[in-house]
């Protein structure tokens, strides 16, 4: 239920009434109390698979600039190929993966900290903690796109790059 409010159901309130969450209803406080540890359970669950996205994606991010972007890059310059578009996106994508990079410890640290109260005790605590995390996963969830935006813009250049200079050489 709770890992509903993270992925977006807004199982509790939207994102938009985050300023709401002071005056959450008794009635809310009481459906928090009462679903307590199958909240904490579905947060942690949610938590490790995440840090498993997290470090899968990151890495095959990694790959994709380390690997492809900043090789063929640097094989157009030294061949005095004009690749500036491919150069530019690739700095983009750069900056993008840093931004996700930075944003997912944010969302982390976000997550751990509902994680670390008790929202028997504390419905309110965990709830603005929680609305907190999902503005966090919202966020990291649009930088992704970003980057798989980025990487399909890169494809699309370099085919156009491709054509162009099969043209020219032809």
């Amino acid at each position: 239920m709770v890992a509903a409010l993270l992925l977006g159901a807004g199982l509790f309130v939207s994102a938009g009434q985050a300023e709401a969450a002071a005056t959450i209803t008794p009635e809310k406080m009481a459906r928090i109390r009462s679903r307590c540890v199958e909240n904490q359970a579905a947060l942690n669950r949610l938590h490790q698979t995440d840090a498993f996205l997290r470090n899968d994606r990151g890495n095959l991010y990694r790959t994709i600039s380390d690997k492809l972007m900043v090789p063929l890059n640097r094989r157009l310059a030294s061949n005095q190929l004009d690749g500036g578009a491919l150069l530019t996106i690739t700095a983009d994508y750069n900056e993008a993966y840093t931004k996700f990079y930075d944003q997912y410890i944010q969302y982390d640290n976000a997550l751990t900290k509902v994680l670390e109260i008790d929202c028997t005790r504390e419905p309110v605590a965990f709830y603005n903690a929680l609305l907190t995390a999902r503005e966090k996963r919202n966020e990291l969830s649009k930088t992704n796109q970003t980057i798989k935006n980025l990487v399909r813009q890169y494809g699309t250049t370099f085919t156009d790059f491709k054509t162009a200079y099969d043209k020219e050489h032809s």
